[in-house]
């Protein structure tokens, strides 16, 4: 699975990717996008269909996919061949904890939080297991040696949905009455997550165009990234 591509002379974090591999980064980005926001569970949560017990399922399998993401970052952090790539994703980490420019409690915490003001725990619940195959998927890119396999993983075909995935959960609540005061977790997602896809998708611009080949490494990841989503959603 894995081929070692040895490093060029340039730092990746000084190389410029052409237009040709940003574009059409750009456009894989959109279509795993609309794969996810095609799927009758979001089209539901936007059309009001999704009763107010599968959205509380929701939030409990996907607590038990959200709470290993220090350890996806972490361990493709540790496969990064640039120092300065490895402080970009760092930031992202910095922020997931807590300590981004407006200091505000964990991500983690506020998820606990509105797990507790619906009355969930996530330990009383069996973990699908179409979720431990989402986290054993991500998990297993995240630590592939070829960086790029946990980029794609992670950006593609995680943090890069995630704006468009968590507004249509969000409108899926509202309809069921919910407040959005008490989706505090899922907005502040939404507002910061196209920013950390962001970074990822520029170290990622970069390997690419350094190294054509690794761009099927990059499809490769995030379309079984997304195809794991899927099924998570058909389990539900």
């Amino acid at each position: 699975m894995n081929t070692l591509i040895q490093p060029l002379d340039t730092p990746i974090a000084h190389w410029n990717p052409s237009a040709h591999v940003l574009q059409d980064l750009a456009a894989l980005k959109q279509a795993l996008i609309s794969q996810i926001t095609s799927h009758p569970f979001l089209t539901g949560c936007r059309n009001g269909d999704v009763s107010l017990e599968r959205l509380k399922a929701f939030l409990v399998q996907q607590g038990k996919y959200s709470r290993h993401f220090t350890r996806y970052i972490c361990q493709l952090m540790v496969n990064l061949e640039s120092s300065e790539d490895v402080l970009e994703v760092f930031d992202n980490l910095f922020e997931e904890l807590g300590f981004g420019d407006v200091t505000e409690p964990p991500h983690s915490q506020i998820f606990r939080d509105m797990l507790q003001d619906f009355d969930l725990q996530l330990d009383a619940h069996p973990t699908d297991l179409a979720t431990q195959r989402l986290i054993d998927s991500m998990m297993n890119f995240c630590k592939q040696p070829e960086a790029a396999y946990g980029l794609a993983a992670l950006c593609l075909g995680a943090e890069a949905i995630v704006p468009a995935m968590y507004s249509d959960i969000v409108s899926g609540f509202v309809q069921q009455g919910i407040e959005r005061q008490r989706l505090r977790f899922f907005t502040l997602h939404i507002e910061c997550d196209d920013g950390h896809a962001d970074t990822l998708l520029a170290i990622l611009a970069r390997q690419v165009d350094q190294h054509p080949a690794r761009s099927e490494v990059v499809r490769h990841a995030a379309f079984q990234m997304i195809h794991a989503r899927l099924a998570f959603f058909d389990a539900l």
